[in-house]
């Protein structure tokens, strides 16, 4: 089998959901289907994604009974350390500044939040502005990129909830209010291999206890569930 090369290892541990598989496999060997149900993404995907950690040479599968079980092969990992270990002497000078950063933006009440896409821009513009491949990975609605124009989104519990597009610059920048109280803007910049989906859900009043419970469920809900779902349907067009 050849030798997992260095950016091999780095892109596998650039996806969200990648790094959660290796935490996983961490705790010991799991089935493919225990994996899978970890995620709300079909098993397809998260079979694409052990197939990315396998090419790295961070994850090895065999054969037990009817089922495969993944184990962590966490050698690779070795020239992360390496090549991050020459900027060690920065960390600890900026972590105060990390930490006091941090903590600014959670007083700020939005939620900022980045997610690599193996895609170009333009894919991932299509995902945010075409209503039906907005349907596969978030929620089914009328969306365009048209400036001023209105539209609901069925969100589950919520029902249909009103949005008026604010900003739209092609493959680059869309904002929209959502609610009439909260803003959702989506940032798009190239990188190699891809793209970086930059979120920010601003508006929560951290006063009112309401506003502040659904900034601290919906957190984790895009970081976790909604931006990793997100880039996998764009991974697989």
């Amino acid at each position: 089998m050849p030798v997992p090369q260095p950016d091999e290892v780095f892109l596998a541990l650039s996806n969200p959901v990648r790094r959660k598989l290796l935490e996983v496999l961490a705790e010991g060997p799991r089935s493919a289907g225990d994996l899978a149900g970890l995620f709300d993404l079909s098993r397809p995907a998260v079979a694409e994604h052990l197939r990315v950690l396998r090419a790295a040479g961070l994850v090895r599968d065999e054969p037990s009974g009817r089922h495969r079980h993944y184990h962590l092969t966490a050698e690779p990992l070795s020239a992360v350390d390496t090549w991050l270990r020459p900027f060690e002497q920065f960390w600890r000078a900026r972590l105060r500044s990390l930490a006091d950063a941090a903590e600014e933006i959670a007083l700020s009440g939005s939620i900022d939040l980045d997610q690599f896409v193996a895609a170009p821009p333009h894919v991932v513009w299509t995902l945010l502005t075409d209503p039906g491949h907005h349907a596969r990975w978030w929620a089914p609605g009328d969306i365009s990129a048209e400036v001023g124009h209105r539209f609901h989104l069925a969100m589950p519990g919520f029902g249909e909830v009103p949005c008026v597009v604010l900003e739209s610059e092609q493959d680059k920048r869309l904002s929209y209010s959502f609610n009439g109280n909260w803003t959702i803007t989506w940032t798009l910049t190239p990188v190699a291999g891809g793209t970086t989906l930059h979120l920010t859900h601003s508006g929560f009043d951290l006063d009112d206890h309401r506003q502040r419970d659904a900034h601290d469920r919906m957190s984790p809900g895009w970081r976790d569930t909604v931006l990793p779902r997100l880039a996998a349907v764009a991974e697989s067009l």
